[in-house]
């Protein structure tokens, strides 16, 4: 008897980890870095769009997984020759915050925060988001996963080597992870850096692999997890009742 009540207390913690019924922690368990391309292939359509995309994809993550709110930190920069970051690193405690984060975005258009377009400096680009994260989990006093994570629609043109810098970052980074946008886009120099996650067809496809990957990035439980977690308790309930 008491084995099958232990285990039903352990799917019920997972269940209760899973859903995220309560999200208070004393400090975020993954802070991630948007650097977002600001380079001059992009139209101003285009970025319009891109900016339409983060916006809705953040706001979807969120609102599908409120349990996010406390687990999560999130920072930003944008680059074409040069970089500027547009939301120092910060925990998303709750929907004020992440209004904070998109319209921090939102306000990058149509001027793209005054950034040289002239290049594709993501090399660099990495760099500086790589010495953002790092000086967020030193004031965190905590080891927390740190994540990278460049968009991008074209390749490296400017500055130091993407392949060269990730691998150099990587400790203390966990993962420097790229998505790219259109056909032109490469992100192979990633490597096993982080996570390639391909491209995304266009800019007007680009909101649904972003989202796609920010909750791969969340470790966000699919709607199946929760189903066999479930099921597995009512199994267990069903098979204490029939002894």
């Amino acid at each position: 008897m008491k084995p099958i009540k232990h285990a039903v207390k352990s799917i019920l913690a997972t269940a209760v980890l899973a859903v995220g019924v309560s999200s208070a922690q004393a400090a975020p368990t993954t802070a991630l870095y948007l650097t977002m391309d600001g380079s001059g292939s992009i139209s101003g359509a285009q970025f319009t769009q891109q900016i339409t995309s983060y916006v809705t994809a953040l706001n979807n993550v969120f609102t599908a997984t409120p349990a996010l709110f406390g687990k999560v930190a999130i920072g930003g920069g944008i680059f074409g020759a040069n970089f500027l970051q547009f939301f120092a690193t910060q925990e998303i405690t709750d929907a004020t915050i992440l209004g904070n984060l998109t319209s921090a975005l939102s306000a990058l258009d149509p001027g793209r925060g005054g950034i040289n377009t002239g290049a594709t400096a993501i090399g660099d680009a990495v760099t500086l988001s790589a010495n953002a994260l790092t000086a967020y989990e030193t004031s965190l006093g905590a080891d927390i996963k740190l994540l990278i994570d460049v968009t991008t629609d074209g390749a490296n043109n400017f500055g130091s080597n993407p392949a060269t810098v990730a691998d150099a970052v990587t400790p203390p980074i966990d993962s420097v992870n790229c998505l790219g946008i259109g056909g032109a886009a490469n992100c192979s120099w990633v490597g096993t850096s982080g996570t390639n996650f391909g491209n995304a067809a266009d800019f007007v496809a680009f909101q649904g692999a972003l989202e796609a990957k920010l909750k791969q990035e969340f470790d966000v439980p699919e709607p199946g997890t929760l189903a066999v977690l479930g099921l597995g308790l009512l199994g267990m309930v069903a098979s204490r009742r029939k002894q």
